[in-house]
C-alpha cells in the first residue's frame, strides 16, 4: 500500500510539474528605451545616422526606419518572451525577469538585442547600433 502511495504521489507531482507557465505580457516600464529615433539625418538611400558612432567618429548608417516603432517592438518582445526564444529565430532562448537586480536587467537588454535583430526573421532586424542597448548594457557591467 505504501508503494502505491509513494507511486500515485510521484505521478501527480510530475504531472504538476509539467504544467506550462502563464503566459504573461511584460511590463513596458522594464522595457530599455531606445534612446534614439528612426530616420536621423536620411540620405536619400534608404539610410540614416546611427545611435552608435563608428572608428572614424561618424554616425554608424542603419536603416532609415530603425529603431522600430515602441509598440510594435514589446508585440514582438512579448511573442519572444512568450515563446521562451526567438519566435523568428527559435534557437535563441529568451528570458525577461522582472526585479531590480543588475543581473536582470542585464538580461532584459539581452532580450531586448536579439528581439530588435530578428523583428522579421533570423538576423533579419534592426541592428544594435540603432540604440543605446549595448552603452546602457556596458553601464550596468561597470
Amino acid at each position: 500500500m505504501k508503494f502505491i502511495t509513494a507511486f500515485f504521489l510521484a505521478g501527480l507531482a510530475a504531472t504538476v510539474s509539467s504544467v506550462p507557465l502563464a503566459r504573461r505580457d511584460v511590463d513596458p516600464n522594464l522595457v530599455p528605451q531606445f534612446g534614439f529615433s528612426a530616420g536621423v539625418n536620411p540620405t536619400g538611400t534608404g539610410d540614416c545616422d546611427g545611435a552608435v558612432n563608428g572608428a572614424d567618429g561618424k554616425p554608424i548608417k542603419i536603416p532609415c526606419a530603425c529603431p522600430p516603432d515602441r509598440n510594435a517592438f514589446i508585440a514582438s518582445l512579448n511573442g519572444n518572451v512568450n515563446a521562451g526564444h526567438v519566435v523568428n529565430n527559435p534557437g535563441v532562448a529568451v528570458t525577461f525577469p522582472t526585479d531590480g537586480s543588475t543581473a536582470s536587467q542585464i538580461a532584459r537588454l539581452q532580450t531586448s538585442i536579439v528581439t530588435l535583430q530578428n523583428l522579421n526573421g533570423p538576423g533579419q532586424g534592426c541592428p544594435v547600433v540603432s540604440t543605446t542597448f549595448l552603452k546602457q548594457q556596458q553601464a550596468l557591467q561597470g
